[in-house]
Formats: C-alpha cells, structure tokens, sequence
C-alpha cells in the first residue's frame, strides 16, 4: 500500500496527549515540520531500500509513518537553530550556490524510528 501520511497526520501523532515531545515539534513552523517529513521520508526509504507504506490497520506493530513522524523530529532536534531577529529560532540552512542545504552531519536513522521496523531486536536463527 502507498505512503498518503501527511503533515495532518504527524500534528495529531504529536499530539500532546500522545507524545512527550508535542511542544518539541510544535515549536517548529509548519515549512519546516512538512519539509523535516519529506526529507524524513526520503532517508528512510534509502537507509532501508524500499519505499515507506501506510499501515494495513490500527494494530500493526511496525509502522512506517510513525516511523516517519519520528525521523522528522529527529531531523528538525539534530538541525542546527539560529535566532533571526525578534528572536524566532529558524532551522540554519546553508545558501550554497543557489541551493538551499540543511547543515546537519551524516545520515542515520533515529532510535525512535528504528523501533517502529524492529531494527533493535535481534534475530536468533539455526540452520
């Protein structure tokens, strides 16, 4: 099944009454959560090798959108912030040559994500 999860979606996974990190992710502007989500998206269907997918139901262990919404926070928390004038703080995006960079070092998955494809867990197999 195609992955439709969208930023909806990740507002009310964070919601405050869902996750400890709510005002975490609220902090960041509504740009920067959708575009922490497609680059969230994009990392993890690389570090994995196939595409994300929506889940079949409610009560599936694995789930790649919960996955998603937390390798965007994770993206956004290991971002480096600046404070502009009047004192917002901005995700610090690099101007290089007319391309706008995230300057963030390295890519991996976040633990928080991770749990969600059963990466932690050891596989105990006999042959």
């Amino acid at each position: 099944m195609a992955y439709t999860k969208d930023i909806d979606d990740a507002n009310t996974y964070f919601m405050s009454d869902n996750h400890l990190k709510s005002y975490d992710w609220t902090s960041f502007d509504t740009v920067q959560r959708t575009g922490a989500l497609a680059q969230a998206q994009r990392e993890l269907q690389v570090g994995l090798g196939r595409d994300m997918e929506d889940p079949v139901s409610d009560d599936d262990a694995y789930r790649d959108d919960y996955a998603v919404f937390e390798q965007a926070l994770y993206i956004l928390e290991n971002t480096p912030r600046k404070k502009e004038r009047g004192g917002a703080a901005v995700v610090d995006l690099a101007d290089k040559d007319d391309k706008i960079e995230i300057k963030r070092k390295g890519v991996s998955i976040a633990p928080e994500a991770k749990q969600y494809f059963a990466l932690n867990t050891i596989k105990v197999v006999r042959g």
